[in-house]
């Protein structure tokens, strides 16, 4: 598995489709979490058996848990379920790319 994490419209996805291009790539995973969150779907256990059951995936997802905590309830709780699920996936990814301004810094792998 391989995750590719960025701050809004750095290039994540550019790149991992560049690096990836016939691999089955999850786009916009942080907001997956949000429909999970949504559904009441433990997060945890939702990365858990993500990583289970797509090992060979290339995950894309925005960092959303810099700057100013949201006011709203709901906002604060999917910040905090992106970060957490990311960790997981980030424990179980061979290799993980932060993005800044298209470019790529391998940090794990």
């Amino acid at each position: 598995m391989k995750l590719y994490i960025g701050g809004a419209y750095q290039g994540q996805d550019r790149l991992a489709l560049k690096e990836n291009p016939e691999a089955n790539l999850f786009l916009h995973f942080h907001e997956t979490i949000r429909e999970k969150l949504n559904e009441g779907i433990d997060i945890r256990s939702f990365a858990e058996d993500f990583c289970k059951n797509h090992q060979d995936a290339v995950v894309v997802a925005d960092e959303i848990g810099c700057g100013i905590v949201p006011m709203d309830p709901m906002d604060r709780a999917w910040r905090e379920s992106v970060g957490r699920a990311l960790c997981i996936i980030a424990g179980h990814a061979d290799q993980v790319t932060r993005v800044t301004c298209g470019l790529g810094l391998r940090i794990k792998g």
